[in-house]
């Protein structure tokens, strides 16, 4: 799977890195849709994070592109602390804006902590008066957040408002608004949830009914 990973672009960031996958072999970043790795040990494995979010249960970014839908994947260069890792997510959502030719608005997907990170991003921008043009975000399988991570959330708003807040949650993974899909979702600060019935696999960010949920939400 890795030879069909190879990016179009590769963009270096503070304390990260970019892949870039235009849509149908296309030169400029038109209509992108940013997908952000998970932290861990040591800089991020993109070819890896690649093939998981072209998975076998659902290839979503080949999806993506099939759907005019440009793909980039930010990792990091190194093991981030909270805010490095939440700044090279900045950074990257102001490089696609600038480089992005015409108009349409971006959407942001996060899984695990990365969804958390990028919660905070959003939110922490818009704290500082900038418009991110981020109109979706894909919250999946979000991590509770600390005591010090929620009030640092909390310090900027606690969730983004300029996005569409989308959440969804795997079978046998912890809500992390402690919601299930009987629960009354008026008190959920997410716009829309899908509490999917089977998890995606091990090697795969998203499974078949998870993507096609995600994919039809998009801006």
């Amino acid at each position: 799977m890795a030879g069909n990973n190879k990016p179009s672009q590769q963009w270096k960031l503070r304390g990260g890195t970019a892949w870039v996958y235009p849509a149908n072999g296309a030169a400029q970043v038109v209509d992108p849709v940013i997908v952000v790795a998970d932290p861990g040990q040591g800089p991020t494995d993109l070819d890896a994070f690649a093939s998981r979010v072209d998975g076998p249960d659902y290839p979503l970014r080949t999806k993506l592109g099939q759907h005019g839908k440009d793909v980039i994947l930010v990792g990091y260069n190194d093991n981030c602390d909270w805010d490095t890792a939440e700044q090279v997510i900045e950074e990257a959502a102001l490089r696609t804006q600038a480089v992005r030719s015409g108009s349409k608005p971006m959407a942001v997907v996060g899984a695990g902590r990365a969804a958390l990170l990028t919660r905070y991003a959003l939110a922490h921008l818009e704290n500082m008066r900038m418009n991110h043009q981020v109109a979706a975000f894909f919250s999946l399988d979000s991590t509770t957040p600390t005591a010090a991570e929620q009030d640092a959330l909390n310090a900027v708003g606690a969730m983004p408002q300029m996005p569409r807040l989308e959440k969804i949650t795997s079978a046998g993974t912890r809500d992390v608004e402690g919601l299930g899909p009987r629960d009354d979702q008026a008190g959920s600060q997410f716009d829309e949830a899908l509490y999917a019935s089977s998890p995606a696999s091990e090697n795969a960010l998203v499974n078949e009914e998870e993507g096609d949920w995600l994919l039809v939400r998009l801006p």
